[in-house]
């Protein structure tokens, strides 16, 4: 008799969850309904494109986030598991972002280049350029390894001051820098003005010629003609700078 009590039971809460199920839907969808509505609302506000501080947005966010778990948890029959909301701020906010996880993101993504960089250029002196190197895209970032390579071997071939300080000028830029102009070429103030210097001036040249392959960019060897230039060294230096270029900018 208890094992058929024990049946008849189970039995009659399955049709009760069924007859329950309507409604929790109902509910559901009563919530979505309502959350739309305060969209909508919120956009004919006039006020409604300013932008809410950080911690109203936290509070609205998590509020709906509850609502929605206990719904969803009361539609089905397994346990409903979420990181609680405060939690998430939590974590963004120890990362140094409470405002979109799309800057961990960037921030995780500029770690793993510069690791990328350091691993090619690693013991020379532009190494302690790469985090600065890391913010320009990879055509860029490509471009100023390869062009410093073939100008320097990577800063061990550099002007200098008269008294022997590095220009930071792995590049074979004559343009004048903070400090003006050593050995025919610019002379930078420090690491960061140089790469800042190099990074924009390519970005420039690229945006004007519509390409970054290095074929294209030989003003950087031959200023406004390469007439005077032998054809070999020309193609030399093309695929110098290639090599480090599609190492890096073609991944």
């Amino acid at each position: 008799m208890r094992i058929f009590r024990g049946i008849s039971d189970v039995a009659e809460r399955r049709n009760q969850d069924r007859r329950l199920q309507p409604c929790q839907a109902l509910s559901l969808v009563c919530l979505l309904f309502l959350s739309f509505s305060q969209v909508a609302v919120g956009s004919k506000n006039p006020d409604a494109n300013r932008q809410p501080n950080t911690a109203s947005r936290q509070v609205s966010l998590c509020d709906w986030q509850r609502d929605y778990d206990f719904f969803a948890e009361t539609a089905k029959t397994e346990k409903v598991e979420s990181l609680p909301c405060e939690q998430v701020f939590s974590r963004l906010a120890g990362s140094g972002s409470t405002d979109s996880p799309q800057h961990s993101m960037r921030s995780d993504e500029k770690s793993i280049f510069e690791a990328e960089l350091r691993l090619i250029v690693s013991g020379y002196p532009i190494e302690a350029m790469v985090p600065v190197i890391a913010e320009y895209d990879r055509d860029i970032a490509g471009l100023i390894i390869g062009i410093a390579k073939k100008e320097s071997n990577w800063g061990k071939r550099v002007p200098r001051t008269e008294s022997g300080d590095d220009c930071f000028n792995y590049w074979g830029y004559k343009g004048a820098g903070a400090r003006g102009v050593a050995m025919g070429h610019g002379c930078f103030a420090e690491s960061t003005e140089a790469v800042h210097a190099i990074g924009g001036r390519l970005q420039e040249l690229t945006r004007l010629r519509q390409t970054s392959e290095p074929a294209n960019l030989t003003i950087w060897k031959c200023g406004s003609s390469c007439a005077s230039h032998s054809p070999e060294s020309v193609r030399k230096w093309i695929s110098d700078v290639d090599v480090y270029f599609r190492a890096i900018a073609r991944k």
